[in-house]
């Protein structure tokens, strides 16, 4: 008999650090972005632009070394750092797509850009190409990516995994079963309990310890299109589509919960993040079973949020190139 799982009432995600250093950062298109002690309390609001689908996009943010750093871009990858929250830099990658992946893995950071390229850097300012992928198509891009068990794992459009190993600097892609539509809206993984589960349209939540050895790589029509999946401490949860959400253990089984969750969710820190349209009106919770509206006063674009150490003081560091305009 199968061990059934705990209520949804019962998930618990970890707290907020106690250190000052803590930050959250919230980053959209635009080049919005700001900054909370709290995860909701922002302040040090930035902002190139309006929000719209240009060379001010950004996609993702880490923290590394006592400072944030943030990718995006939409001709190649731009980028912005800072140690202080209220001080920036900014550059471009040489010889990239947009940026949808920012990765810290044996105190290295690494930056996947559309096209599945990787690159490195230890300081922040000087990156050097380790990994370029052989896509099954052109429009195979990668939009998310995610750490655990030594490697880096991402996803994309049309269904590529791509999995990076930092010790051999080898990257595999798999293709994920069914995934016919570029669609940027199906695409999340997420690492805990020490495997990885990628998600996509036609309940596609496929499975994997290495990103070369899979299961449940199929869809499964009935569960919907599913549109992110995270760990909650001792649980996956995946939201599909218009269809409420499901649970799982170990990533291969799943039970499906009437609730319905507001959007995409994504975690940082303590919160469970959940966007849906427009992305200014965020939703929040510290369970995944209560819910409320998280203050955004400017209603400022929201697409990712990082949680991590920042230095509060120092120059920004510099970065490579200079902003494409």
């Amino acid at each position: 008999m199968k061990t059934p799982l705990l209520p949804l009432a019962l998930l618990a995600l970890a707290g907020l650090s106690a250190g000052a250093a803590d930050t959250y950062l919230a980053v959209g298109p635009g080049g919005q972005r700001m900054l909370a002690k709290d995860g909701q309390t922002w302040e040090n609001h930035f902002a190139w632009g309006e929000p719209k689908h240009d060379q001010n996009d950004l996609n993702c943010a880490a923290f590394y070394k006592g400072t944030a750093y943030i990718g995006g871009g939409f001709f190649s990858g731009r980028m912005t750092a800072t140690r202080d929250g209220k001080t920036w830099s900014e550059g471009v990658l040489p010889k990239s797509s947009p940026i949808f992946g920012l990765e810290v893995l044996n105190d290295t950071l690494y930056a996947v850009d559309l096209r599945g390229k990787v690159f490195k850097t230890s300081n922040g300012a000087d990156w050097t190409v380790v990994g370029t992928p052989q896509m099954p198509s052109p429009t195979h891009w990668i939009r998310f990516t995610k750490t655990g068990n030594g490697i880096l794992l991402g996803c994309g459009d049309f269904g590529p995994a791509l999995a990076f190993d930092p010790a051999t600097e080898k990257i595999t892609i798999t293709q994920m079963a069914g995934q016919t539509v570029k669609n940027p809206g199906f695409r999340s993984v997420a690492f805990g309990g020490g495997v990885f589960v990628v998600c996509g349209q036609d309940g596609l939540l496929a499975t994997t310890k290495d990103g070369i050895t899979w299961k449940n790589n199929e869809t499964h029509p009935e569960r919907g299109d599913i549109t992110s999946v995270v760990w909650v401490g001792d649980h996956f949860l995946a939201v599909a589509k218009e269809r409420g959400i499901l649970l799982s253990k170990d990533g291969v089984e799943w039970q499906p919960q009437a609730t319905k969750l507001p959007g995409s969710v994504f975690k940082a820190g303590g919160w469970l993040y959940a966007k849906g349209w427009p992305p200014s009106k965020v939703q929040c919770s510290r369970d995944g079973v209560q819910w409320s509206p998280m203050p955004n006063e400017k209603s400022y674009y929201v697409h990712a949020v990082a949680f991590g150490d920042l230095a509060g003081s120092g120059a920004p560091p510099t970065l490579p190139g200079k902003p494409a305009q």
